[in-house]
């Protein structure tokens, strides 16, 4: 037989084990696993139909090869487990780019959400102007205005079409001259100053 002492101090240490047990259950913080972004990126045409196939590079800056993916048949792409960091993307197929859509969320990614990012596609070509001349030219039209420098070039991509590009030296704004170019998907015109 055990005495009444015993039986009591053994209630007892099993009561604070079981207590014990309880509260550390109950008062330890479960660790919340920390997920890495997801960005989520949909692709569509001029006309709002979806562009599937588009090659999207995914990268950080200009020297980083990034990750490249294909858009599904809804036009979406999604990057999983990127780094909490501002994220460039680029789009394109055939002749078609979004250069002159959405490129990145101009703002860093955040743990443990799903962000999303929207490109319109259109066919575009490059137009580069030379000026040849000793003189500096203001050179614009619908989507620029750019001062060119004697003996430099200026670079830009526009969407395939029709534009008037105006061109007045900076030395004498009378002698201003038009000309009508267009834009041919893919292509590259190039144009010299003085025209």
């Amino acid at each position: 037989m055990v005495p009444n002492n015993k039986k009591k101090n053994q209630h007892l240490l099993i009561m604070l084990l079981v207590l014990t047990s309880l509260f550390l259950a109950y008062c330890s913080k479960p660790v919340e696993e920390i997920v890495k972004p997801t960005l989520f990126i949909t692709l569509k045409n001029d006309t709002g139909k979806s562009v599937s196939g588009a090659t999207v590079r995914l990268y950080k800056n200009a020297a980083d090869t990034g990750i490249t993916k294909l858009s599904d048949s809804s036009g979406v792409v999604i990057f999983y487990d990127l780094d909490t960091i501002l994220y460039y993307w680029e789009a394109k197929k055939d002749c078609k780019t979004n250069r002159h859509s959405q490129q990145t969320l101009n703002r860093s990614l955040i743990p443990n959400v799903i962000l999303y990012g929207y490109s319109v596609m259109s066919e575009n070509g490059e137009l580069i102007i030379t000026n040849k001349s000793q003189e500096s030219y203001k050179v614009s039209d619908s989507l620029f205005s750019v001062t060119i420098k004697s003996d430099s070039a200026f670079a830009t991509f526009h969407k395939a079409g029709s534009y008037l590009i105006h061109s007045v030296p900076v030395s004498d704004s009378t002698k201003g001259k038009d000309i009508l170019i267009k834009i041919i998907c893919n292509d590259t015109l190039r144009l010299n100053l003085p025209y």
